[in-house]
C-alpha cells in the first residue's frame, strides 16, 4: 500500500513540474521531466509482464547500479560546490567543467540513463523495457536542449568544452581526461 502512496506523491510532484515547465516552454526541462516520470513508473510497475528470469542479467543490472549512483550522485556534489547556485543545485550561475563533469557533459541524465537500463536487467519485463527506453530517449533529448541552453548562457567557452568532453561516452572521457 505504501509503494503507491509513494509512487502517487512522485508523480504528482512530476506532474507538477511538468506543467511548470510547460508554461516556462523550456523543452529540455520537459523532456528531463518526461524521462524521469517514466524511470519512476519504470520502478513502480516493473512486476508487470514478466519475460525473463535470468539471474546473470539481474547480477549486471545490480552491478550497474554503482556507476550510475556514481554519475548522478557527484554531478549533485560538484553542481552544489562549483556551480554557484542561487538557491538550489539546479540554477548555477557559473560554468562547471571540473570533477565529473570533466569525464561527461551530462552525468546526472547519463546516471539516470543507466539506472533505467540496469532496472531492464533486473526486471525483465516488456513494460520495463519500453518505459526505460522512452526514458532513455528523452534524457537523451534533454541532455541536447541543455546543450543548446548553455551555448546561450555561456557562448564560446561552452563551445570548446564540446568539443573536448563527451555527451554522454563517459570511456572516451576518461581516455581524454587522462591525456590532459
Amino acid at each position: 500500500m505504501w509503494h503507491y502512496i509513494i509512487y502517487a506523491l512522485l508523480m504528482l510532484y512530476i506532474f507538477y513540474w511538468l506543467i511548470a515547465v510547460i508554461r516556462k516552454r523550456s523543452v529540455g526541462e520537459i523532456y528531463e521531466a518526461c524521462g524521469l516520470g517514466l524511470y519512476f513508473t519504470q520502478i513502480f510497475w516493473s512486476q508487470c509482464w514478466l519475460m525473463l528470469n535470468i539471474q546473470a542479467l539481474r547480477v549486471i543490472g545490480f552491478i550497474l547500479f554503482v556507476p550510475a549512483a556514481f554519475f548522478v550522485g557527484a554531478s549533485f556534489v560538484t553542481l552544489k560546490a562549483k556551480g554557484k547556485p542561487t538557491d538550489s543545485w539546479e540554477s548555477t550561475t557559473s560554468f562547471v567543467k571540473n570533477g565529473v563533469y570533466r569525464v561527461t557533459r551530462h552525468p546526472m541524465f547519463l546516471g539516470t540513463a543507466i539506472w533505467s537500463f540496469a532496472l531492464v536487467l533486473v526486471i525483465q519485463s516488456l513494460i520495463s523495457t519500453i518505459l526505460a527506453s522512452i526514458a532513455i530517449f528523452c534524457l537523451w533529448m534533454a541532455s541536447k536542449k541543455e546543450e543548446e541552453f548553455n551555448l546561450t548562457k555561456f557562448g564560446d567557452e561552452y563551445r570548446g568544452y564540446l568539443t573536448r568532453v563527451p555527451r554522454w561516452n563517459f570511456i572516451k572521457g576518461i581516455k581524454n581526461f587522462k591525456k590532459d
